[in-house]
């Protein structure tokens, strides 16, 4: 599966726990089948958490602005 990232205006993108990048640039992520949780940390501000559940071919998108 694959998740599509909109973070507003920017996030460091944790999967598991696990650093992936940091969006924007990073825009999508593959990832294998399952439940996963996603992390978007910016700075000072309160981290956004999700959970998502994939299966193989989906594509899930997140969307998050922080406040300024």
């Amino acid at each position: 599966g694959k998740i599509v990232l909109a973070v507003s205006p920017w996030g460091e993108v944790y999967v598991d726990g696990r650093l992936r990048g940091t969006t924007p640039p990073l825009a999508e992520l593959e990832l294998p089948p399952g439940r996963h949780r996603v992390e978007i940390r910016n700075s000072a501000q309160l981290p956004y958490h999700a959970f998502v559940e994939l299966q193989a071919g989906q594509t899930q998108p997140i969307r998050h602005s922080f406040p300024n």
